[in-house]
């Protein structure tokens, strides 16, 4: 038996194999179609992209409440100790240099803890490619200034919802209350 090949450009692939089809049709023959697969290749590549995605979104979104409600927690419990400082004279003033002091050290201390185990990651994710894909490691600094502002963007904005929570109570309701 005798192997031929033959290749052709077309821009209008999928007829020129339907007609290909037809002329060896009963026949003994292997027809790849190098745009059919690339087409389904680029529909699994999306199909993926939109699971991945979907699932860092939920995970986002999952860290996003979680910081979010032990922020605002935390808050509620110390309103006593708050309404402490603001009953001997601390200003608002320095109330909120206070809590942006502290809006930093969170930020920075989830940084401190993440940034290096995220690095762990992504250079254990680039050992598992490297076996089938040849590429260099680089650090994605990008992906890693993105999470930086994000991190204090959640942080800053849950600290603001605390705060204005915080400046509406009384000090004195606050220092009568016992349990929350």
């Amino acid at each position: 038996m005798i192997a031929s090949f033959a290749y052709s450009n077309s821009s209008n692939p999928e007829k020129l194999q339907d007609k290909i089809e037809k002329i060896v049709e009963g026949q003994n023959y292997n027809l790849f179609n190098s745009a059919k697969e690339e087409k389904n290749m680029q529909s699994i590549y999306t199909l993926i992209q939109i699971f991945l995605y979907g699932f860092i979104i939920v995970i986002a979104l999952i860290g996003i409440t979680n910081i979010f409600n032990t922020i605002t927690t935390n808050m509620e419990l110390r309103s006593r100790e708050f309404a402490m400082l603001k009953s001997v004279g601390m200003s608002q003033k320095d109330f909120d240099k206070m809590m942006n002091y502290e809006c930093i050290l969170y930020g920075s201390k989830a940084l401190i803890f993440g940034l290096p185990v995220s690095a762990l990651v992504t250079y254990l994710i680039y050992k598992a490619v490297r076996s089938s894909y040849e590429t260099t490691y680089h650090l994605p600094l990008t992906a890693i200034g993105i999470a930086t502002l994000s991190i204090f963007a959640v942080v800053f904005s849950t600290m603001l919802y605390s705060m204005n929570k915080i400046k509406k109570d009384n000090p004195i309701d606050a220092l009568k209350n016992e349990n929350l």
